[in-house]
């Protein structure tokens, strides 16, 4: 086999981080939107039983510390396969950006390899799989705009609109374990049902809830987060936040005509895409 398939992004349009667990995990609430920014992952059988990984950039990690190699090893032991594969990664996602590329890589090897090696494994164990290799993991499993409780092994549907973003990334990688360590928690953070399963009709609903506990730390390893936030509402965003754990910061945009024109505007600032809901 040798196939080619997409693997794309995410951003959180609202995150709030409940409490810490005594694994020293976060327990969080998040509404997370699915978008057209993506990763290009080629994958193919080899003889033999290695996991060869590699990418473009010469970004990504070897071994352990790769999160598409831990999938692969974990998706072999549990259904006690031993079948060799090499995965080829044109990395487009910006590591450190928030937007979730290694998860994304990750949970798209799982489900193309599940289907390629006809795994008697359904989607809740893999889920559970991929709950194992990192925290997004689920919901790109999940593969739609969903609330992820928990740490993020928790999905539930959401309906969102079709937004249209810019998602400005300021390279700067920002590491998810750093900005949660200077994370203080306020102990009086609640879920907030109301709004996180609302009735959301259009993107100024969206613009309404845009929240993230991670800003603010985010902000002081990365201080350009505030002026792209700051440019990308003077060129016509009906809201801004920065995604995840950063660096990345997002505006929505009313239509594709002004996230284009914006795009214009602020390409000074880093890397830009132009995305919309997938």
């Amino acid at each position: 086999m040798k196939k080619t398939v997409l693997s794309p992004a995410k951003v959180n349009l609202y995150l709030k981080v409940i409490s810490k667990r005594p694994d020293g995990y976060h327990n969080i609430q998040s509404v997370v939107d699915i978008v057209s920014v993506y990763d290009t992952i080629h994958i193919e059988d080899i003889e033999g039983d290695g996991i060869v990984i590699g990418d473009d950039r010469g970004v990504l990690p070897q071994g352990e510390a790769n999160t598409v190699f831990r999938a692969v090893r974990a998706l072999r032991e549990a259904a006690s396969v031993r079948r060799g594969v090499r995965v080829f990664i044109e990395k487009r996602i910006p590591i450190g950006s928030g937007l979730g590329g290694p998860s994304t890589n990750a949970a798209t090897v799982l489900k193309e390899l599940r289907d390629h090696w006809e795994l008697s494994l359904g989607d809740e164990e893999l889920r559970r799989i991929g709950a194992g290799i990192g925290a997004d993991v689920p919901l790109f499993l999940y593969g739609r705009s969903c609330v992820m409780e928990g740490t993020g092994d928790i999905i539930s549907p959401v309906s969102l609109p079709k937004m249209w973003y810019v998602i400005v990334y300021p390279n700067v990688a920002i590491s998810t374990k750093t900005v949660y360590e200077g994370l203080k928690i306020v102990l009086t953070n609640k879920e907030n049902d109301i709004k996180l399963r609302g009735n959301f009709k259009n993107t100024c609903d969206i613009a309404s809830i845009l929240e993230n506990d991670l800003e603010r730390v985010g902000m002081t390893m990365c201080p350009q987060i505030g002026e792209i936030k700051t440019k990308l509402k003077e060129a016509k965003a009906l809201g801004s936040l920065m995604s995840g754990s950063g660096s990345s910061v997002f505006g929505i945009f009313a239509n594709e005509e002004d996230a284009w024109q914006a795009s214009s505007i602020i390409n000074n600032l880093g890397v830009v895409f132009v995305a919309y809901s997938l």
